[in-house]
Parts: structure tokens; sequence; C-alpha cells
């Protein structure tokens, strides 16, 4: 570990400058802090604390949100740091702590904007857009081998109306960067097929019936539920509907390990790989720690396992979906 004024020194710039710079100062260019920051995180001109942040959008942990936590912070501490969780409504903590850098689970990009201007520490964004000029790096669930996976399959079995449901903040994604990569993935391999695109839900738990029936009148005979989380509430709605799975309608999921074997008829899903996630976003915050050079960002494979939801389409419903 140098000091600033070795560090300065080695940059040939003042031990003012430095200091400033460090300190998120705008008085020093954009330009400047880079390059200083850059050095410091090279020669360990910052905190040894092995404190590290674990950042989350909000204090409601549930679904995805409580899965990540609880495996980043069994890895963390394992791995000997101390891991203290932070809201995102009170990011201001960040500068009263003795921290070594934070891992962000937000889901929803800006984080890594904000962080480059303010923070020296190193971040890695889970699920969120990197920020490479300032070093930030992404691990993120690969959407587009997800995507492709469930389209391919669904196609082979001779599908050729493929809707998707999903929250209304998936259908119509804004910042939210596992969302985005979905959307824009799907529309993508739908065109590869020369299949339409136009069947998509966006719903509520409560209004699952609605949304159901407007896609299953359309035409559609598979869906792709594409939120973790729904597919009790989808299950339900087409029981009520008279609707049988998968002999009127085929359907694959996004779910959590464990949850798609125990409903009925076993669901087709699509898994994120958490414990993959965690591992290598804790690898690259010890390589950034190190000041060791980040290949890049790491996209992990989503588990594809087929069950008893999907099968060919009926031959009378096959035959709208062609006409």
């Amino acid at each position: 570990m140098i000091t600033q004024k070795e560090l300065a020194a080695m940059l040939g710039v003042s031990a003012a400058t430095v200091s400033r710079a460090l300190a998120g100062s705008e008085q020093i260019s954009r330009t400047t802090r880079r390059r200083i920051f850059q050095a410091a995180r090279q020669n360990g001109c910052f905190s040894r604390s092995n404190t590290v942040a674990l950042l989350i959008p909000s204090f409601s942990l549930y679904g995805y949100f409580s899965e990540v936590c609880s495996q980043l912070l069994r890895e963390l501490d394992y791995s000997g740091f101390r891991p203290i969780i932070l809201s995102g409504k009170h990011l201001e903590l960040l500068e009263e702590l003795d921290l070594c850098g934070a891992i962000s689970i937000f889901a929803l990009n800006g984080l890594e904007k904000y962080w480059g201007k303010n923070h020296i520490m190193p971040l890695v964004c889970i699920n969120t857009a990197p920020n490479h000029l300032e070093g930030i790096f992404t691990v993120s669930s690969n959407d587009e081998q997800a995507m492709r996976t469930a389209v391919k399959y669904l196609y082979a079995l001779g599908h050729r109306k493929i809707g998707r449901l999903a929250f209304p903040g998936s259908i119509y994604p804004e910042n939210n960067w596992n969302s985005m990569a979905r959307q824009a993935s799907f529309e993508q391999i739908i065109s590869e097929y020369g299949l339409s695109s136009g069947f998509a839900g966006a719903i509520t738990q409560e209004d699952c019936f609605n949304s159901l029936k407007r896609l299953i009148e359309a035409g559609v005979t598979a869906m792709i539920i594409q939120d973790e989380t729904l597919e009790t509430s989808v299950l339900h709605a087409l029981r009520c509907m008279n609707c049988r799975v998968p002999e009127d309608l085929s359907l694959i999921s996004l779910s959590f390990a464990g949850v798609g074997q125990k409903l009925y008829p076993s669901l087709t899903t699509l898994e994120q790989n958490f414990p993959q996630i965690v591992r290598c976003s804790c690898d690259i915050f010890r390589n950034l720690l190190k000041g060791e050079k980040i290949p890049g960002d790491v996209f992990v494979d989503y588990s594809f396992i087929p069950r008893e939801s999907t099968a060919v389409p009926p031959p009378q419903r096959l035959e709208g979906a062609k006409a």
C-alpha cells in the first residue's frame, strides 16, 4: 500500500490533486480522476477494510432479491469478508463507513453512473448495467440464451404462435437490465424463425385471467412465463378457464430452482444459476481489490429442464395458428 504522496509522484501530479480526486471533487477533471482512481486501485491506495456493502433496492426482500442476497451473504462471509446490507434509500451511509467495496443487486440500471462519479471503491453489479469506463463490471444471467432455448424448443414441438406473459415492467422495460435483454432477445429470435412477435401480456397477479384469455383467443398455443413467482397464478387461472396444460396450451416458465417439479403438471422451466452468479461476482470483486485486469462481463447460462407442461400443439389450434 502506497501513500497518496507516492501515488502523486508516480502519476506526475500534485498530492493535492490526488487528495481531491480520491475525495470525488468535481474540481478535478473526469479524465484525471479516472486515471488516479485506476492507479489507486492497482496500488492499494484506499482502505484495507474487509467490510463489503451489499446494495439492495429496498428492505423488501422477496423472490429474486431474497435468493441472491442470501447466497451472497454466505459466500462473502465464507471468503473472509464482513458483509453489511445497505438500501438504495440510504446510499449516503457509504460516505460514513470504512468499506473495501460493494456488490449491487439493484436490478435497475443507474447505480453504475452514480458510483463512477463518487467512489473509488470497486463495485460489481449483478444483473444490472456495467460502466467499463469506471471499471465497473456486471455478472448477469444469459437472457439471450434463455429466450433462444425456449423458442427453439417450442418451435421444434410445432408451435408457431408463441406468447409471453409477465409483469408490466418486464413486457415494457424501462431500465431493468434483464427485462430489456429478454425483450430484445425474444424479438430477435422470433424474427429469425419468421414468427409474429405480437403476443405478449402484461399482467398483475390479480388480472391473470383476462390477460391469458386475450392471448388464447389470439391463437397462442404456447407461452413463456417471463417472471419467477408468476407460474402458480397462471396455472390457477388456466384451471379456472378449463384450459388444459399441455393438451390445450404449453408452458415454459422462468422459475426458482425446485419450484417447477412440485407443481401439477410439472413445469418445464428456465432457472437462473444463482450459485454460479454469486461465485463469479465474488471472484471479480476480489480481483478488483487486487488491482488485477478484468477480462469482461460474465454471462451465466440458465438451466433448462423439460417437464410435463410442454407438448405438441393440439391439431385444431395448430391449424388456426397456421392460418
